[in-house]
């Protein structure tokens, strides 16, 4: 079935290519002309092999600099533009900092985007003796079997009405997240323990779990916590933190199993036999309900991949927990501090929020959701200007000349933009936290899009979920994730950060908070 339902998506995904593709003939002819004439591909500005590899060792000068230290360090040695060369079995890489060569990148980017940077999960899954990921890598790969899996989950998880099958579950799970607040804050000071972030991942997987495994795992509980969820998420944190390690810095793990790909390694297994274990499970139920007669009209996200291909279910739950997480919470962790560094902005918000929903007993539906514009505004501004990746990752789908250099297909890029969310020049007011820059302009408002953010500004440099054809798959889920959760927080509580916030963040590829989250949750009064 998958077989079929994947070459009609793929008939699909070809004529989308086709449509969205700007390739015209004059198009075509410019790029040619400027190939011509630029600069070899061997003049690109950049360190040695020796250069990087001592750079990153005890006592060189990348050695225990966050991934956005490094990047900074390299556009001012080498300008907007450098090569990275890559070591042990590393690719080398084109690191580029100038928002015109982002737009070039994706409008060449072909039909089947080649994202890499998961080399350590495509290495595990190739080498995995049973062979079970032979046929089904996952949405880690890239070119036509990519192109395949992708077609076939557009359906489910991309679109809009299915966004009503997750959104009771997922509000059952934020309810708990406010609940567990309420349990970890102290009583005097209202603040939660310094180790709040782990909460937070709490509340990330669970949400997600509910989609990818359609079951709520129970880790937002103070007690009688499954051991069997504490172990999955336990292995999702060893997956992520080994992952940056393997896929960012120099490693021969490919040659010779390291301790931190043997833990990788591990983890890896004992994440696919956990979510095995609940797809199992999954299907049992679904087996007892249509037994029963008792079927819901509409299918959990689980049942609809299920239907496609039981391996499909598992390798798409396993991506999606590995991919969901982290990367959630730090969000979320930026909009707490957006709200507790700017209480005139929360206020604003509170006061939208309560006019659409002022009882905390009655849950959002899908309308009031549809209807809270200062919300997904100061989601925006917080993502600007605490963004949850350091850029966007690519292969170039042509040869293409970038920043006057020629770039042959296939080259590694980085697209590095969290550098531009805070320009001068593009986001007027840059260090001022103002979501009404998101909002249109009404009556002369100075405080609107059209003010405060420059009108000529390049589409490419703001995209905290990705572009085209390989934009975040989880897109919908995340938005409505985020957005319940700061309604829900913001209606429940006065939220204050009372500590100093300079250093909150450390980087891999992966904005982390680095501070403690003592955060000061005080109750709303009605």
């Amino acid at each position: 079935m998958l077989r079929a339902i994947v070459k009609q998506g793929l008939r699909a995904s070809s004529r989308l290519a086709v449509n969205r593709n700007p390739d015209t003939s004059s198009y075509v002819q410019q790029l040619e002309a400027e190939w011509e004439t630029a600069k070899p591909f061997s003049e690109l500005p950049g360190p040695t092999r020796w250069q990087i590899f001592r750079g990153f060792q005890k006592g060189g000068q990348y050695h225990q600099l966050g991934m956005d230290e490094v990047m900074r360090l390299y556009r001012k040695q080498f300008g907007d533009i450098c090569l990275i060369p890559g070591l042990f079995g590393m690719p080398s890489t084109i690191f580029t900092f100038n928002e015109a060569t982002f737009q070039r990148i994706y409008r060449t980017e072909g039909q089947w985007p080649v994202r890499e940077g998961a080399e350590p999960v495509l290495h595990y899954r190739k080498n995995r003796k049973d062979e079970f990921f032979k046929d089904c890598v996952g949405l880690f790969s890239n070119g036509p079997q990519w192109g395949k899996l992708r077609s076939a989950v557009n359906p489910v998880l991309m679109q809009h009405r299915n966004v009503a099958i997750y959104l009771k579950p997922m509000q059952r799970v934020n309810r708990q997240f406010i609940n567990r607040i309420r349990e970890l804050r102290d009583k005097d000071s209202a603040e939660v323990p310094a180790d709040f972030l782990s909460t937070v991942n709490h509340l990330t997987f669970e949400s997600v779990a509910t989609v990818a495994l359609d079951e709520e795992l129970g880790l937002l509980r103070e007690v009688n916590q499954p051991p069997g969820a504490r172990k999955l998420f336990k292995n999702i944190e060893v997956f992520m933190d080994s992952f940056f390690i393997l896929g960012m810095k120099p490693s021969i793990y490919k040659y010779f199993p390291t301790p931190t790909y043997k833990r990788f390694s591990q983890a890896s297994d004992e994440i696919f036999d956990t979510c095995s274990m609940y797809v199992n499970k999954a299907i049992e139920r679904i087996e007892r309900k249509t037994a029963q007669g008792s079927t819901k009209d509409e299918k959990s996200v689980l049942e609809q991949l299920l239907q496609i291909d039981r391996k499909f279910a598992i390798v798409l739950a396993m991506d999606m927990l590995m991919g969901g997480v982290d990367t959630t919470s730090t969000a979320i962790v930026g909009l707490l501090l957006s709200l507790a560094k700017n209480p005139e902005k929360q206020q604003i918000l509170r006061k939208e929020i309560l006019g659409k929903l002022p009882s905390t007993d009655r849950d959002f539906s899908l309308e009031d959701m549809k209807s809270l514009p200062y919300l997904r505004a100061f989601i925006k501004e917080s993502m600007r200007v605490y963004p949850v990746i350091i850029g966007n990752v690519r292969s170039a789908g042509t040869d293409v000349v970038l920043y006057g250099y020629r770039v042959p297909k296939g080259t590694h890029l980085l697209m590095v933009n969290s550098f531009l969310l805070k320009d001068e020049h593009l986001f007027p007011r840059a260090e001022e936290f103002l979501p009404e820059r998101w909002l249109r302009q009404k009556d002369g408002n100075e405080d609107s899009a059209n003010v405060l953010i420059n009108n000529s500004l390049n589409p490419f440099v703001y995209l905290p979920f990705g572009f085209g054809p390989r934009m975040c798959v989880g897109k919908r889920i995340v938005d409505l994730e985020l957005e319940l959760t700061v309604a829900n927080l913001v209606r429940n509580f006065h939220i204050e950060y009372d500590y100093p916030t300079e250093t909150t963040f450390k980087t891999t590829f992966l904005y982390k908070p680095n501070f403690p989250l003592k955060f000061k949750f005080t109750d709303v009064k009605y």
